[in-house]
């Protein structure tokens, strides 16, 4: 198991007019990529919480997106950042499609933490910016 993985969700909770549809252009985008850095895989998980912090009906946290197994430091495949670029891309048009915001993000399976890193907010995501706070290190 690699240690660290991408994580691209939409935000939100209130997702119930959108979820279907959101994840059928998910699964459809993952299996048609030929992926570099690792596996990819659909996520569509809705956490409750006790009904006084949330209007009814609504969960408290619902993570609908995708996640890209990433490599280990140091051991990067040629070409493996072109896939985080084609997520970034995908969902700016999904912001376009849906109208809603996606956040971009790492999860260390070692320590258990998750850090959001990047928004998509508009249909044209800064790649550069992106692979800055990824830590992507510039090729000479």
């Amino acid at each position: 198991m690699r240690r660290h993985t991408l994580f691209a969700y939409v935000e939100g909770s209130d997702l119930d007019d959108i979820a279907d549809a959101l994840e059928a252009r998910l699964r459809a985008f993952v299996e048609a990529r030929g992926w570099v850095a690792g596996e990819a895989w659909v996520v569509n998980q809705q956490l409750e919480d006790d009904a006084s912090s949330q209007p009814e009906g609504i969960p408290c946290c619902w993570d609908l997106g995708l996640n890209l197994c990433l490599p280990d430091p140091g051991m990067e495949s040629a070409g493996w950042f072109a896939d985080v670029e084609a997520i970034a891309r995908f969902l700016g048009n999904l912001h376009q499609e849906f109208g809603r915001n996606f956040v971009i993000g790492i999860a260390d399976a070692q320590t258990g933490i998750a850090e959001d890193l990047y928004w998509i907010a508009d249909g044209s995501p800064d790649l550069k910016m992106l692979a800055r706070v990824i830590g992507l290190r510039p090729v000479h």
